[in-house]
């Protein structure tokens, strides 16, 4: 069974969109005009386990500061970001300010030209473009028998934007990725794809075309990390999520991770965390 998920907790999403004016949702959009109003302080204490989210999605942040996990890597975001979050992504928010307020849409399929998800900080004018952009968006969303192409055009164009304010600050910035950086890099991609499942350096190693101890020696020297501490740290990831927002039995869960049996996975997870899945399963609201 797949876990399920929405913008914060599946639990929380379909009662406070239909009472609030500055939310639309519906099955192929949502979108937020003010998060302040529709998510309190007291809903986003309580995130404070992994999320696991199939849908892309675009945030425009307005006030506040929060402090994210995606895929385990963290993200500080504050007035006048533009966060872009691809699909089928881990979400762990670590911290967020009581005057925290967003602008969010959700999208189905992230342009090619955003392959992982990427943080811009943008100057006043470019902030404030991007914010036309959306409210024309919901303009449209809001017209008697609106047209989802229009909107999606809409969003082509926004993302176009983007990736031309990405190109342009690129090329004004002189500080290149190190091959080392690069394959760091990359490394972490395919943890985000593989990680699960794949818990050994030789399949990394032969998907970036290097020799496990030179893949080893790079990870260890870039993050303070070896190689098997990564892939533990997105395995317990997945299994947070699974057993908080799914209804799979210990023994499903531990198949879909690469376990051969419950009793490993159990202690696999006991041993990273600290406590038990079952344990976990009823501490965690």
């Amino acid at each position: 069974m797949k876990t399920k998920s929405n913008i914060l907790r599946p639990d929380m999403l379909n009662g406070f969109v239909k009472s609030n004016s500055e939310a639309f949702i519906s099955n192929e959009f949502v979108f937020f005009r003010n998060m302040l109003s529709a998510v309190k302080q007291s809903m986003l204490d309580k995130v404070n386990s992994p999320q696991y989210v199939e849908v892309g999605r675009l945030t425009r942040v307005l006030s506040g500061t929060a402090t994210f996990r995606i895929n385990l890597l963290p993200y500080n975001l504050q007035k006048g970001d533009v966060f872009i979050i691809t699909e089928n992504t881990y979400i762990e928010i670590t911290d967020v300010s009581g005057d925290f307020n967003v602008q969010a849409f959700s999208f189905k399929h992230l342009p090619i030209s955003f392959p992982r998800s990427t943080q811009l900080r943008l100057s006043t004018n470019d902030f404030e473009r991007v914010g036309r952009y959306m409210d024309l968006i919901w303009e449209v969303l809001h017209k008697e028998n609106f047209s989802m192409q229009t909107v999606e055009y809409l969003q082509s164009a926004l993302f176009n934007d983007l990736k031309h304010i990405q190109q342009q600050s690129d090329k004004q910035s002189t500080q290149q990725l190190s091959r080392s950086e690069q394959i760091m890099q990359r490394f972490l991609d395919l943890v985000a794809e593989f990680g699960a499942t794949q818990r050994n350096v030789k399949f990394y190693a032969e998907q970036l075309l290097l020799t496990p101890n030179h893949l080893s020696a790079v990870v260890r020297q870039q993050s303070g990390q070896t190689v098997m501490q990564w892939l533990n740290e997105r395995t317990i990831l997945q299994a947070k999520v699974l057993l908080k927002h799914s209804d799979l039995s210990n023994s499903e869960i531990a198949f879909q991770l690469g376990f051969k049996e419950a009793t490993l996975f159990s202690r696999f997870f006991r041993r990273e965390t600290g406590i038990t899945p079952k344990e976990y399963r009823k501490r965690v609201p």
